[in-house]
């Protein structure tokens, strides 16, 4: 299973290589996993019911990832430890990593900040 990040879900809609075929075999497969701050992402960011409909058939085809039970203190901390290091994250990227991380999931995306924490030595793997 591969948790399924916000960029990755737009390479996929836009049929952008090499996402759009990694999120299309996920999906084959029954790997595609989602997490409250993706969804949330996705959803904010629909312009028409077309483009609705067409979306969230996708969405319903994932794992719902369930929410850490110390999410909020956890992404906050994340932040607090990147911040010294010169490096400063998107709330909603802290989150999602931290989905990743607590459910030991790899995560797909196009975003930078997850190599940046990776780099900078936070257990996160990318698919």
């Amino acid at each position: 299973m591969i948790l399924v990040d916000t960029s990755a879900w737009i390479d996929f809609f836009r049929g952008k290589e090499p996402l759009a075929s990694a999120v299309d075999r996920l999906l084959e497969d029954g790997d595609a996993a989602i997490c409250g701050p993706v969804q949330t992402e996705i959803r904010r960011g629909l312009r028409s019911r077309a483009e609705r409909a067409r979306v969230l058939v996708h969405l319903g085809g994932c794992v719902v990832l369930d929410q850490p039970p110390d999410l909020w203190n956890e992404a906050g901390d994340l932040g607090f430890v990147l911040r010294p290091k010169g490096i400063t994250i998107k709330t909603f990227d802290l989150l999602i990593a931290c989905y990743a991380i607590a459910h030991q999931v790899p995560l797909l995306s196009a975003d930078g900040d997850f190599k940046l924490m990776q780099s900078a030595g936070i257990p996160l793997v990318l698919a």
